[in-house]
């Protein structure tokens, strides 16, 4: 062997040993982090969502009729019981159109009166016809002369019949239109809104164009707070959910609530960056009374959609995400799949691990886990640790730059007992 041979030799061992070295280092160099116990807590899975509050129940008043409103009787925030008078729309041409009306049934029933009496005569003329027939006195022609006069009697009496219903039924309308003008509180409740006074005129609704709305009655013995929930979220919220409800107009005040309906159709909302936000309406019922509650109140809530009674938890700030292939081991897994193509090889090597860190011997072994419920400040751990273990908690930077296998100092700060 040449010398040449011997340098190269002893140059790619120098490098191998630095290499050695400088691995060894690397894995023996501390990392400072905070750990917390893996212990057991209840947890609450809280979706917060805004909207503002309505009452359950409530009508809006409008007017069936134009007209000029001659008297209000009611005045915003008062409280009215059901059936009382509220609001009167000038009646006269309303009224005289009745009277003409009534007028046109009582012609209509002095019509068919006569036609009745005329058939009565008609029929009585074909039963003299018809013996003097017998008895020879008239011809075949004067007997089918009286059954045609019967008959066109007949139909008279039955047109003036027609005439009477169909004048009394414009009569029915118009006696209806006159109730409508006298408007009364179809329930009881509080005027919640008055849009209308005396001297204006009432615009009723058409097909395209809604009428005037005079005034809203709402029920508020019943609060709803109706907020939209983000389409991530809204798939956990089911009916007969806890929540919780707290108004701007109230903030030291919080209400319990239950989810009374979810929305199955979205409502789109455009953000500054041009995409569209995608929500669904929730419902919730307020089972507490709210003194002085005016609707449309701003309203936040927080719905408890999971629960988990003392399970496993760790810190939100734990759970961390690390790739297959950096995790201590995977070489010799992965070799011992000889089954698995290379393509499933690279594809596990670049896949997700989600886990914690647990501090075992001084060193932070990555564990995988499965977690549960999230909680604010907790998740729940399903598979993967006991209690007692001791997981990474801080900080964040150290979570982020730790790998398996690394040697670890806990500060005593964190550590909780």
């Amino acid at each position: 062997m040449t010398r040449k041979h011997w340098i190269a030799i002893g140059v790619v061992v120098v490098v191998l040993v630095l290499v050695l070295i400088n691995l060894k280092a690397k894995g023996g160099k501390e990392l400072t982090v905070q750990v917390e116990e893996v212990g057991r807590k209840d947890l609450e899975m809280i979706i917060s969502a805004s909207g503002s509050i309505k009452p359950k129940r409530q009508i809006d008043i409008s007017a069936s009729s134009i007209g000029k409103v001659t008297r209000v009787a009611v005045k915003e925030g008062d409280y009215v019981e059901q059936g009382q008078f509220l609001i009167q729309i000038d009646p006269i041409q309303l009224e005289t159109t009745v009277d003409r009306l009534e007028a046109a049934v009582e012609s209509a029933k002095a019509g068919e009166r006569q036609a009745r009496y005329q058939l009565e005569q008609y029929k009585s003329d074909l039963r003299r016809a018809e013996r003097l027939f017998a008895q020879g006195y008239l011809t075949d022609k004067e007997v089918d002369d009286a059954k045609t006069a019967r008959d066109v009697g007949a139909s008279s009496l039955e047109s003036a019949r027609q005439l009477v219903r169909q004048q009394e039924a414009q009569l029915s309308s118009a006696r209806h239109n006159l109730q409508e003008v006298t408007i009364e509180a179809e329930m009881a409740g509080i005027v919640t809104r008055l849009n209308i006074e005396e001297g204006e005129i009432a615009i009723m609704g058409t097909l395209n164009n809604p009428g005037t709305v005079l005034m809203t009655i709402a029920d508020l013995s019943t609060i709803e707070a109706e907020v939209e929930v983000d389409e991530t979220e809204v798939v956990s919220i089911e009916m007969g959910q806890s929540a919780k409800v707290t108004l701007d107009a109230f903030p030291d005040t919080s209400y319990s609530g239950i989810v009374t309906e979810v929305g199955n159709s979205p409502t789109l909302s455009s953000s500054v960056s041009g995409r569209q936000g995608v929500d669904f309406k929730v419902v919730i019922t307020v089972l507490d009374t709210i003194l002085n509650v005016r609707p449309g109140l701003s309203a936040d809530s927080e719905i408890i959609a999971a629960r988990a009674e003392n399970a496993l938890a760790i810190p939100i700030q734990s759970l961390t995400v690390r790739r297959e292939k950096d995790l201590k081991g995977y070489a010799a897994k992965t070799d011992s799949a000889t089954a698995d193509s290379t393509a499933a090889k690279k594809d596990k090597e670049s896949s997700d691990v989600e886990g914690v860190f647990v501090v075992v011997d001084g060193r932070a072994e990555f564990r995988r886990i499965k977690i549960g419920v999230s909680g604010q400040t907790h998740f729940e751990v399903v598979s993967g640790l006991e209690k007692g273990d001791k997981v990474v908690s801080g900080n964040y930077r150290a979570i982020r730059d730790l790998k398996d296998g690394q040697r670890v100092k806990i500060t005593r700060k964190a550590a909780k007992k």
